[in-house]
């Protein structure tokens, strides 16, 4: 459990004691927020120091209620803001992951097209070279059943 402590602040010119849990630091930061709040009443508000206490201290919770209202609408925007980014983040994650496997696939299509190109051009070339071949060998039979003619 945290050890309580007792600060001494000044809020509005008058001094008291804080206890709590929360450090030094902090408590001084809750006085110095009340004294601005209050100093903002002061400059707004023409006739503040003629105002009944009752009044003074009902203005300023309903101005710190405001604060904090205000303050918990940015929260839970923030908070929207931060879901529709992380809905964002995971659809483009899983538009990546689609993306990555339609490239594998297209690669293993391409390699397998490129292989079969690869069988396809040495087929040809073999027939290509047989062609040749009995072209020559049928140049060789014309030339020499020309010959055998002609004796």
């Amino acid at each position: 459990m945290a050890e309580k402590r007792t600060v001494e602040v000044v809020i509005d010119g008058k001094i008291y004691q804080l206890s709590g849990d929360a450090t030094e630091g902090y408590m001084h930061e809750v006085a110095s927020y009340l004294n601005q709040k209050i100093l903002d009443f002061k400059r707004q508000v023409s006739n503040y120091n003629k105002l009944d206490d009752n009044i003074k201290a009902l203005l300023l919770e309903i101005n710190i209620c405001d604060d904090l209202f205000r303050e918990q609408d940015k929260t839970r925007k923030y908070e929207r803001d931060k879901d529709e980014a992380e809905r964002e983040s995971y659809s483009a994650k899983h538009d990546l992951v689609n993306m990555q496997v339609k490239l594998e696939t297209t690669l293993k299509e391409l390699e397998n097209t490129q292989r079969r190109l690869a069988e396809t051009e040495a087929k040809l070339a073999a027939k290509e070279a047989r062609e040749r071949a009995l072209s020559e060998d049928e140049k060789v039979t014309s030339i020499v059943s020309g010959a055998r003619k002609k004796n």
